[in-house]
């Protein structure tokens, strides 16, 4: 499975502890997300989980819920890594 280098950098910042969170708004607008702190796309984030890369952890509702990296995102990340070297 191919990974962009937006969806690398992504993983690898999970596997590296950072939290990527869904945060529910109050106007009734979607939910943004948030890696470590600064925005992220939806269309990354989406694409990351509609492939089973992440996962959502806890039930729909929450007005912050945390992704975690699959075993399916950490080979993808394995095969995008081992790519990469030389």
């Amino acid at each position: 499975m191919s990974l962009t280098n937006a969806e690398a950098r992504v993983l690898l910042a999970l596997r590296g502890g950072a939290d990527l969170v869904r945060h529910l708004r109050q106007t009734g607008r979607g939910p943004y997300y948030t890696l470590a702190g600064r925005r992220l796309g939806v269309v990354t984030v989406k694409g990351l989980e509609g492939r089973g890369l992440i996962a959502l952890e806890g039930g729909p509702g929450q007005a912050r819920a945390t992704y975690t990296l699959t075993e399916r995102g950490e080979a993808a990340l394995t095969g995008w890594e081992k790519g990469r070297t030389p």
